[in-house]
């Protein structure tokens, strides 16, 4: 007798759906251009209900890592490039720790980034490049 096949759903959806957990008392320090944020809670207007199906993407950012070295190549346009190298010149990361940040773009049922539990703060990984803007206050 064989055993019924199992159903597979047609598609596939990469995302951030494991959650990992670490410690509250280790310490994280993010490298190259990472950031740490905590996500927070949106609140659109105190007047108008405003009603999204996705989740908020601003947050308080907890750690940065220091910068990067950006990538050059031998040729403007990206058809002719046959070399690649880390430029001469470090760019330092502009988002400091403390600061309150809107990420750029959203994705259904969830964050774009990978997330995870830092004891009990859900925390995400973000670069600098996903960064849409810095609230001044």
């Amino acid at each position: 007798m064989r055993p019924e096949p199992m159903r597979q759903s047609r598609g596939a959806r990469f995302g951030g759906e494991t959650l990992n957990f670490i410690p509250a008392d280790q310490v994280i320090k993010p490298l190259r251009d990472n950031l740490l944020i905590e996500p927070l809670d949106v609140v659109y207007s105190r007047y108008i209900h405003v009603s999204r199906e996705t989740k908020p993407l601003r947050g308080k950012v907890l750690a940065a890592g220091p910068g990067h070295y950006p990538k050059q190549y031998d040729h403007r346009e990206k058809h002719k490039r046959t070399k690649m190298w880390d430029s001469h010149y470090f760019q330092p990361t502009e988002v400091k720790p403390g600061d309150v940040v809107e990420l750029g773009g959203s994705e259904l049922e969830g964050y774009a980034f990978e997330q995870f539990w830092w004891g009990d703060k859900l925390v995400l990984w973000a670069t600098e490049r996903d960064v849409a803007g810095v609230e001044v206050t």
